[in-house]
């Protein structure tokens, strides 16, 4: 199936085969009602942002890691990546190096969230079953990623961020106080000075000879480390089950943020009934088609990343800037769910920005995922003209 969706893939993505039947309408009104959740109890041994058992886990986990699969300590990091061309490793005309990421073979959840108006995304990755100390390529911080530390209430790794009037990072932390959480040991930002303790835990890889700024890596589980034991971060427990899902049926599952050279940030995701798992397919600038894979570092060989939930996550988006998004993360909006080769429609919600944002399936229960990674694409559903759209067949 892999061999012959290869041949189909790079059509599709080149726009020469029909879009599947069925658009997602990130703006309808579902009239889905639901009486507000709760945080959730963690479950002994069990994680809570993957739903795997951490004994399994921690049997071989590589030296140097940490993660509460190795610790039994709950204490999540987020971290900013580079998705620049859609985060494939080539050599291609438009590229110099490889922009593969590395350490996303350990992730429990990744967000995709668009970071300029045209079409380009970002990658904020959040590890917490398993935390590599090889983790990049390290980016800069939006708005979006600020609130979304908030409501995970944990370690925050980024290299620069954004200082517009309208979109000032900095004046989040300072707003929330999360700059003077912990001792002022959650937000590791990279492009401070060498008086920081988490500085030494930034380096860069001229030895892959990765071009800038493609080429910053962390080490995340030695972030992880400062953090005061007596910290305690929010509980985001998820809900799972290992029950297949019912919905309509969707393999295949396109997500569109733009058109022409900016498509290279479009993926296809490819249910996988053998593997249990999504599939995600990019195009490089040449049009080849790649499945998003690992970069290979000191401790691993590639990987391809594959994906057990897929939530798409609708907003309304103003931009104070072409490259400055500013997303609406409170209130509710509308919510679609992949997994199982299943689609099921629903709402999300989120009152604070102390809150988890929850996730409601189309009877208002709060979501079921199945066990692994989840990704998240946070679209602003609006911007149609500029390429913008989520459908599946």
């Amino acid at each position: 199936m892999k061999k012959f969706f290869s041949l189909l893939l790079c059509l599709v993505l080149m726009g020469s085969v029909a879009l599947a039947e069925t658009t997602l309408n990130g703006g309808e009104n579902r009239g889905i009602s639901f009486d507000k959740a709760d945080v959730n109890d963690p479950v002994d041994d069990l994680s809570p942002t993957t739903g795997r058992f951490l004994s399994e886990l921690a049997e071989d986990v590589p030296d140097g890691f940490t993660g509460q699969a190795v610790t039994g300590r709950y204490m999540p990091i987020l971290v900013q990546i580079d998705n620049a061309d859609g985060g494939i490793g080539y050599e291609g005309s438009k590229a110099t190096g490889n922009r593969a990421p590395w350490g996303v073979q350990y992730t429990d959840v990744i967000y995709e969230t668009a970071l300029y108006k045209a079409g380009n995304t970002r990658l904020s990755f959040l590890f917490s079953d398993i935390i590599p100390d090889e983790v990049g390529p390290c980016r800069s911080a939006r708005l979006f990623h600020a609130w979304l530390r908030e409501e995970w209430d944990c370690g925050f790794a980024f290299y620069g961020q954004q200082e517009y009037t309208a979109t000032n990072v900095p004046a989040v932390f300072k707003e929330t106080g999360a700059d003077k959480k912990a001792d002022g040991l959650l937000l590791f930002s990279g492009t401070v000075g060498t008086n920081h303790p988490w500085k030494q835990y930034y380096d860069t890889y001229s030895k892959k000879q990765l071009a800038k700024p493609h080429h910053v890596t962390a080490n995340a589980a030695a972030m992880v480390s400062l953090i005061p034991y007596d910290f305690e971060p929010a509980n985001h427990t998820w809900l799972f089950t290992t029950r297949e899902p019912e919905g309509d049926d969707a393999e295949t599952i396109y997500v569109n943020w733009a058109k022409g050279d900016l498509s290279v940030y479009n993926s296809i995701l490819e249910w996988d009934e053998d593997d249990e798992c999504y599939y995600r397919y990019m195009k490089d600038t040449s049009g080849k088609d790649h499945i998003y894979t690992s970069l290979k570092t000191k401790v691993d060989e590639p990987v391809e990343v594959t994906f057990n939930n897929i939530i798409v996550q609708f907003v309304e988006m103003e931009w104070a800037r072409t490259d400055a998004p500013n997303p609406t993360v409170l209130g509710t909006g509308n919510a679609d769910y992949f997994m199982g080769g299943k689609h099921i429609a629903g709402v999300w919600n989120r009152d604070s920005l102390a809150e988890r944002t929850v996730f409601y399936d189309e009877d208002g229960e709060e979501i079921r995922l199945q066990p692994g990674r989840t990704l998240i694409i946070v679209m602003d559903y609006q911007f149609a003209d500029e390429g913008r759209s989520v459908s599946y067949e």
